[in-house]
């Protein structure tokens, strides 16, 4: 990660990152298995390592189940 990437990052931004809407990003943060998601007060903010590790668990899962 460079200095001057921020280790979190908005709901918005994720989805923004990952190429999707809103609010498919928040329905992704209410799932079991997003374990990227802290709550500040009532924010939801994304780790974006933790995100990123997702991402590549679930490319894994969907080249298994080919």
């Amino acid at each position: 990660m460079s200095v001057t990437e921020k280790p979190t990052m908005s709901v918005t931004e994720a989805a923004n990152l990952l190429g999707i809407s809103a609010p498919t990003m928040y329905a992704i943060t209410d799932r079991e298995d997003f374990t990227a998601l802290i709550r500040v007060g009532r924010r939801k903010l994304v780790l974006r390592t933790k995100l990123l590790e997702w991402l590549d668990a679930q490319a894994n899962q969907s080249t298994q189940t080919k």
